[in-house]
């Protein structure tokens, strides 16, 4: 996960790199350690005054992971209770509702024979992938600047949108 840190502004890498490169260089590869290094990097580019220069961390790896409140190293914001059923209900609710939509208009398409069903079908997935991206923001993204969450959720929510259509429109042509 070490490549993650060139996401990460210049003056932060040259000052804190090293240290968090030999933080994580011990850690497996894992989803929620991706997403705290992307959230951190956004952090870190968001909010540069969080990670003054005159800080000394010089062997302190674990100052670092509690800095950029690194959840796969220990740190970061709790998930109580009720962050976990907030998640919850916004995942199952809302692919309920995304999924009876999905529906409907897979009906309307089919029965008014409309050109691009390949695209409908693609985008299926779409229906639990975009709430789960929102829960985020009470699991993995707590904690973690308005901005850096936005950027998280929109930004995956339309790569995963435009993935999905590349492989409609690859469908289309199969």
């Amino acid at each position: 996960m070490t490549w993650l840190l060139k996401l990460y502004p210049p003056r932060w890498r040259r000052r804190y790199g090293a240290e968090l490169a030999d933080l994580i260089a011990v850690q497996p590869f894992s989803v929620g350690g991706a997403v705290d290094l992307l959230a951190g990097a956004l952090d870190a580019w968001f909010h540069p005054q969080l990670a003054p220069p005159t800080l000394d961390m010089k062997g302190d790896v674990s100052m670092i992971a509690h800095l950029m409140q690194l959840k796969c190293a220990g740190y970061g914001p709790s998930v109580t209770k009720a962050d976990k059923v907030k998640n919850v209900t916004i995942n199952i609710g809302g692919t309920f509702v995304l999924a009876l939509l999905w529906l409907a208009v897979v009906w309307v398409w089919k029965h008014g024979r409309l050109s691009g069903y390949a695209y409908v079908t693609a985008l299926a997935p779409m229906a639990y992938l975009f709430p789960y991206l929102i829960g985020l923001r009470y699991t993995s993204l707590k904690g973690r600047s308005p901005g850096a969450q936005t950027v998280l959720i929109v930004g995956l929510g339309a790569a995963l949108t435009t993935f999905l259509l590349l492989v409609g429109w690859i469908g289309t042509r199969l």
